[in-house]
């Protein structure tokens, strides 16, 4: 019989690291003047709707979600093995130096104490597993992207690793390894309120620089704040 184990789950943007992956793109491709047209077309177009997000026309979870599932256009049309390689450096030279010291310390301490390590972030899986592999994470689960004829076409495979998304990803990936996992004496990290399933989902939720919504409910169910 498998030993029911604890897991500590690691959200990536605004949480493990202080950097956004869409900036580090961003940066990467105008830098190298590639895929520039679908990099800028993602930008603009996520910007047009900005200001009726502020104004509370299209609902928060709508801009964040569209936000996320539009993402792979700026790989649009590349090559896997170009996009990967453009990953890996945005990884290495742009999100892992921004690294939060206290939640890494937490990371650490959860690994040296045998918790198993989750990094569960809808940034694109290639990403994650790249992070995850550099911070010695066991187990790595975002966004996958969707390829044709060896090029990324743009599209998200649903379902996005987003809100309940997560934890429908890291069920169907526990059962699949057989793991049995005590939800109680487990952890969640997070910034985002869109990350509250997830954080309701096990016993020791931590809002890490939460957002004004996450805020006020850590604060409310006396959850610890980072």
């Amino acid at each position: 019989m498998n030993q029911t184990k604890k897991i500590a789950i690691f959200d990536l943007d605004g949480t493990l690291i202080e950097n956004h992956l869409w900036i580090g793109i961003l940066k990467s491709q105008f830098k190298e003047r590639r895929n520039i047209f679908w990099s800028f077309w993602y930008l603009i177009s996520h910007m047009a709707v900005f200001p009726l997000w502020k104004m509370k026309l299209v609902s928060t979870e709508k801009f964040y979600q569209d936000w996320i599932k539009d993402l792979p256009q700026m790989v649009k049309g590349m090559k896997v093995e170009e996009g990967e390689s453009i990953l890996k450096k945005v990884a290495e030279n742009y999100l892992l130096p921004s690294a939060k010291k206290e939640v890494i310390e937490k990371l650490k301490e959860h690994q040296k104490n045998g918790v198993l390590t989750v990094l569960a972030s809808s940034s694109f899986q290639n990403l994650v597993e790249i992070v995850a592999k550099n911070l010695n994470i066991d187990f790595a689960l975002g966004t996958e992207l969707e390829i044709s004829g060896n090029k990324f076409t743009g599209q998200a495979i649903l379902p996005l690793c987003f809100k309940e998304g997560k934890i429908e990803k890291i069920e169907k990936f526990l059962s699949e390894k057989n793991l049995k996992v005590d939800l109680k004496e487990s952890f969640a990290y997070s910034d985002s309120s869109s990350d509250l399933p997830i954080l309701n989902w096990v016993g020791n939720p931590v809002a890490v620089n939460p957002d004004k919504k996450l805020l006020n409910i850590a604060k409310e169910k006396k959850w610890q704040i980072i």
